[in-house]
């Protein structure tokens, strides 16, 4: 059945466009990649590898980022979409029972200066918001009021005031609440404090694009084989690209592993008698529709039954329902909701808010689980998770491999600064020659932020633009900038280049066919779920959905790639059945 697309000015039709951001394809960077010598090679193409990588091009190093699936195909793309210093942190340190408690306001400290950087870094992807704490009673209220002033105070004290200025708490009443989350009928008041939100896959890609602009290489479906070295030091990798099954080595001065949960398995690779040291904890998550929840504010409870917390928040239309702390046995890269977590999620939700479990069930549209790696300290014990680090460490090896773990999203360009200091370290000691060159990257912005920050204003006259300019209706041109920032114009024109790249994959979403040919070709969407998971967000919001439209995504791939016969049966049936083995 074809899809009805929506009107676009006849503009630019069947014209060649000069994209303004012109981005290499996966071919061009193969190329480079084979040809090229490295300071840094960069294990990993999620958050904390796109925040070296980052780091590494905002500072003169010529760096190649590998990725053995999709760009933030693990627990990048998979979080709760907070960027966020850690309330509950700040409340465990005022805990005289709890471990590590310097540690923990350590953590809180960095987070919220971080977080206005991450704001700052790209603002068409985040968001500041407020979040709501219920309270049944005026000692809760004076409680987590006065908790969450500490917490602004905490942010006041140690933020770059030059940076984005988040707003303080206040309370609120019965009625406002009633207003902006109409399902919380018995909540007579409660504390707003407020936090950051973004689209996390979103941000890698984004994170990634931005540093081929600056000397930077990369590539997606590119697994780690071995790690090459000379008189026990490492100078390079072999790799597998998983599309084509070649084999070949690429050389460089240092290599960074930055794998997430399964960084234990490229540090022995390295060292066959390190003992482990990541501990995989799940975050598990339901979507249902908005009415759940609310358009614009979340909903916290800061301790469900087995004290665990509880964000109800908003995103793309709908509401997420999540929480973490399962620990997992072994890492994984697609862990799945068990029963029994989504039965909690739901037991949970209904019972703050008096609904019929059953009936709630029956509008649960997607779920999902990622993994977040807790690092352990070198030769220490644990009894429970909640004693397990929440901080990162970097260590370097003897052969000079650099492992960053731990950590979180709201981090991420911390760490990157952190791990490229140790790699200046680790060059010195090597005596090589290198100018030690100061980070940067709080001033930096990501490649669609051609603007110091898109308030609303600023944002309605983009949006007016992309209206009068290409007919693009006021939704479809909000989707346009809340996804790719100042790229919109490139999108936008490159769907107009053809008429057939106007039609609509999903009458619900804005997505289009050329959307998706412009993803293949230049952000390396190489399979179906790049495209339904990554690049959009459909599975994400409304997992159904994806079976309505796989066929037309497969076919344009197939186009694309110029697969024949049984090879674009297998690539059809292989990637269908990857898709149903997720059990969103």
């Amino acid at each position: 059945m074809k899809l009805a697309g929506f009107a676009f000015s006849a503009f630019a039709t069947q014209k060649v466009y000069a994209l303004q951001y012109p981005l290499k394809d996966r071919l061009t960077h193969l190329k480079e990649i084979k040809s090229n010598q490295y300071d840094v090679i960069i294990i990993g193409g999620g958050a904390t590898g796109a925040g070296v990588a980052l780091e590494c091009a905002t500072r003169g190093l010529k760096s190649v980022v590998l990725e053995a699936n999709d760009f933030g195909s693990g627990a990048s793309s998979k979080s709760t979409k907070l960027v966020h210093g850690g309330v509950r942190y700040l409340q465990q340190v005022f805990e005289l029972k709890q471990k590590n408690r310097r540690e923990k306001l350590q953590l809180v400290i960095d987070a919220l200066r971080e977080r206005s950087a991450f704001l700052d870094m790209c603002s068409y992807l985040t968001n500041e918001f407020p979040t709501l704490i219920p309270c049944n009673n005026i000692f809760q209220l004076g409680y987590y009021y006065m908790g969450s002033v500490l917490y602004y105070w905490v942010y006041k004290w140690y933020s770059d005031k030059s940076s984005y200025q988040f707003k303080g708490p206040r309370i609120v009443g019965k009625q406002e609440i009633q207003l902006n989350i109409p399902i919380a009928k018995n909540v007579r008041y409660g504390v707003i404090y407020f936090d950051g939100q973004f689209n996390d896959s979103m941000m890698v890609r984004d994170v990634i694009l931005t540093t081929s602009f600056r000397n930077t290489n990369f590539i997606n479906y590119t697994s780690l084989v071995n790690l090459i070295k000379e008189n026990d030091t490492i100078t390079g990798v072999q790799v597998k690209d998983q599309i084509t099954g070649e084999q070949y080595s690429i050389n460089g001065k240092v290599v960074v592993n930055a794998t997430g949960c399964f960084a234990d398995t490229v540090r022995l690779i390295d060292d066959p008698s390190k003992k482990k040291r990541i501990i995989p904890v799940a975050g598990s998550h339901i979507v249902v529709p908005q009415k759940y929840g609310s358009k614009s504010w979340g909903y916290l409870i800061p301790k469900t039954v087995d004290g665990r917390v509880l964000y109800i928040l908003p995103f793309q239309g709908n509401t997420i329902i999540g929480t973490t702390e399962k620990q997992l046995n072994d890492p994984e890269l697609d862990p799945t909701v068990t029963p029994e977590e989504y039965i909690w999620l739901v037991n949970q939700y209904c019972s703050q808010f008096e609904i019929n479990s059953t009936d709630f069930m029956k509008d649960v549209k997607s779920k999902w689980c990622g993994v977040r790696p807790l690092v352990l300290e070198e030769g220490s014990d644990f009894d429970s998770t909640k004693e397990v680090s929440r901080g990162h460490i970097i260590e370097v090896s003897k052969s000079g491999l650099i492992s960053v773990m731990g950590g979180k999203w709201t981090i991420f360009r911390q760490m990157g600064e952190e791990t490229v200091d140790k790699i200046y370290d680790l060059f010195e000691r090597r005596g090589y020659q290198f100018e030690r060159v100061k980070s940067n990257t709080k001033g930096c912005r990501l490649l669609g932020q051609n603007k110091d920050y898109y308030d609303r204003n600023t944002f309605l006259l983009e949006m007016q633009n992309l209206n009068s300019k290409y007919q693009v209706p006021e939704k479809y041109a909000q989707y346009y900038l809340n996804t790719y920032g100042g790229r919109s114009v490139d999108v936008v024109e490159f769907i107009n280049t053809k008429p057939e790249y106007k039609v609509q994959l999903h009458e619900k979403f804005p997505y289009t066919v050329g959307e998706v040919i412009y993803q293949i070709r230049y952000e390396m969407a190489q399979k179906p779920q790049d495209v339904l998971l990554r690049r959009t967000r459909m599975a994400f919001v409304d997992h159904d959905s994806i079976y309505t439209c796989y066929n037309k995504v497969v076919d344009i791939m197939i186009e694309e790639f110029n697969l024949k016969g049984k090879q674009a049966e297998q690539f059809r049936v292989e990637n269908f059945k990857y898709l149903r083995s997720l059990e969103f």
